[in-house]
């Protein structure tokens, strides 16, 4: 004979406020239900345990043997259940022994500080590193990383979950004393040299697949591997460069000796992306997401105010676009 389902603890539920009720008309009304609906799960209840739980010849509601049995277990398996779900709730806010984070350059030297301050209570010991995607992935892939901040979803890995951080778009960083045109992508690099970001790095891949669709064929004489070094090239008069608010932040000092425009045409952006392993940190990863996006919003962006103010209603902060 095949194994009976399991007890339902919904089920278990309904039963004990019919018994505490004193009657199921009474039990659905405290649980927002019908009578029939409460009928039934007696009912089904009845018949997943082939016993008789309640005696439906008398008003109200009398007990079987079975019933009160029932009665009294159910009692208990209901308050260990609350228990076991208020001890798991709670164990996502215990601070870890031991948390590994993974965060591209650009986002650990802006907004990391600030994350990092807020959540300094959530694990005891802290592992941070920084640098260039490949690595990061690297990493996070062999297990030595618990989060990971990227511009990267990791989409092609299976059992992962995504919170988008943010989405921005590109835009032109020029030398402060360039007075060129702005509004033609093949004329500025006729101009200027293209300072590049490294190859070995995503916004690199992505920024030499936007310039061949465009149609730029710049000689590659110049390439770095952080925002900072880039903006600092295209400051001391050296090229051009495509950057990002985030990458921009980073290379904040540098501002002040740039002449930052928009890109001509629209479309080129770059998503963020915090991205942990399902069912392993329970709510944390959420929760720091959200801690991210705050920070963001709160101590980053403001920050390009008076250098870029155009650009900060272009940026997207959280997962809704």
């Amino acid at each position: 004979m095949p194994e009976r389902p399991p007890l339902d603890l919904r089920a278990l539920e309904v039963f004990v406020t019919v018994v505490e009720a004193g009657g199921m008309t009474a039990a659905a009304g405290r649980l927002g239900t019908t009578q029939s609906a409460v009928s039934q799960t007696v009912t089904t209840l009845e018949t997943t345990l082939s016993v008789q739980l309640v005696d439906r010849s008398v008003r109200p509601v009398a007990l079987t043997v079975a019933g009160s049995i029932l009665h009294q277990r159910a009692r208990e398996l209901l308050d260990r259940a609350r228990e076991t779900m208020q001890a798991v709730r709670s164990a996502a806010r215990v601070a870890l022994p031991h948390l590994r984070i993974g965060l591209v350059d650009a986002f650990a030297a802006t907004a990391g500080p600030h994350l990092i301050a807020e959540l300094a209570d959530t694990a005891v010991n802290w592992s941070v590193w920084s640098g260039l995607h490949p690595e990061l992935r690297a990493a996070f892939s062999r297990r030595e990383l618990d989060l990971l901040v990227s511009a990267d979803d990791l989409r092609d890995l299976p059992g992962l979950t995504r919170h988008r951080l943010l989405s921005e778009p590109y835009f032109l960083a020029l030398p402060g004393d360039y007075r060129g045109p702005v509004d033609s992508l093949p004329a500025i690099a006729r101009n200027l040299d293209l300072i590049r970001y490294t190859s070995r790095s995503l916004i690199g891949v992505e920024t030499e697949a936007f310039l061949r669709r465009a149609g730029i064929r710049a000689e590659r004489r110049l390439e770095f591997d952080t925002a900072d070094v880039v903006l600092a090239m295209v400051a001391g008069g050296i090229g051009w460069a495509l950057t990002t608010p985030l990458c921009a932040l980073h290379g904040m000092v540098h501002l002040p000796r740039l002449r930052l425009v928009p890109l001509p045409g629209n479309g080129f952006r770059r998503s963020l992306w915090m991205v942990a392993r399902e069912q392993e940190l329970l709510d944390l990863p959420a929760r720091v997401a959200e801690r991210a996006t705050a920070v963001l919003r709160r101590d980053c962006l403001p920050r390009l105010q008076d250098r870029a103010g155009w650009v900060i209603s272009q940026v997207e902060i959280g997962d809704a676009g």
